[in-house]
């Protein structure tokens, strides 16, 4: 039986929980800090394969895989004193913290790797990317989504700037629920439909990518149509051009939080 251990049980690490019992629960035992005390609660009652352990030095000295998922400045306190092993492998959940500077909090376990995992993974759907390649993570995750093994340190830091978009993106969801809404449809039915769209949608664009087939807008609209006056209307008023806009913002935030540390 592999054990994993993690220090730091928030909604993100449940979540990764749910998702690995799904595909490994045969074949691992999982150890809890008992920070946050809910949460790792609840997971242990949830399965039986889970156990609270009483402190982060028990959840080291009893995983074969140590997960990180504290806070990122909660790294060096977390981390301080605890019982690492040169035959461990460590897996940080610490967006933008670097590769080198986790090495050096979990010495001497002998192999680091950075996960970025969302939260669709308790559905084992959406994208998981990791770096460097390390085939006992790659095994543990593989199941769990879109398995993407980044080429470059700096990929991490881009795709987590990217995934910022998530929350905006349901916002567009509710924008178009509220205005179906508006024209005396009733909520749950305007709700299912748009979620069930986006949805469609999104697996249209993975089995093109899956076939190498780019995704082009007009492919998917009638000249004349809807959905081209729509699209039309959303370029002349530079809307997209804002989204990456905004995706400046968010890299300008990161780097000012990373220049404060």
């Amino acid at each position: 039986m592999l054990r994993l251990g993690f220090v730091g049980t928030g909604t993100l690490v449940s979540a990764v929980i749910d998702g690995l019992h799904a595909t490994h629960g045969d074949r691992c035992t999982i150890l809890l800090s008992p920070r946050s005390k809910e949460t790792s609660e609840a997971l242990a009652a949830r399965y039986a394969n889970v156990e609270r352990a009483e402190s982060s030095a028990a959840v080291v000295e009893g995983s074969d895989v140590v997960f990180l998922g504290m806070r990122p400045n909660q790294l060096d306190e977390a981390t301080a004193g605890l019982p690492f092993r040169p035959d461990q492998t460590v897996v940080s959940f610490l967006a933008g913290v670097p590769h080198a500077l986790v090495s050096e909090k979990v010495r001497p376990a002998g192999h680091v790797v950075r996960v970025n995992p969302l939260p669709p993974i308790r559905l084992r759907k959406g994208p998981v990317v990791i770096y460097p390649a390390n085939a006992i993570v790659e095994d543990l995750f593989g199941g769990l989504g879109d398995l993407i093994v980044a080429g470059k340190e700096s990929d991490l830091a881009a795709i987590a700037n990217g995934s910022a978009m998530m929350s905006s993106h349901y916002a567009l969801q509710n924008s178009i629920i509220d205005w179906l809404v508006s024209r005396d449809m009733a909520p749950e039915t305007a709700t299912h439909y748009v979620r069930s769209m986006f949805a469609g949608l999104a697996a249209v664009g993975l089995d093109a990518f899956a076939k190498g087939e780019a995704v082009d807008p007009a492919h998917h609209e009638t000249r004349g149509g809807l959905n081209e006056r729509g699209r039309r209307y959303l370029t002349e008023i530079g809307w997209f051009d804002e989204v990456g806009r905004a995706l400046d913002v968010i890299e300008g935030h990161v780097l000012l939080a990373s220049s404060r540390r």
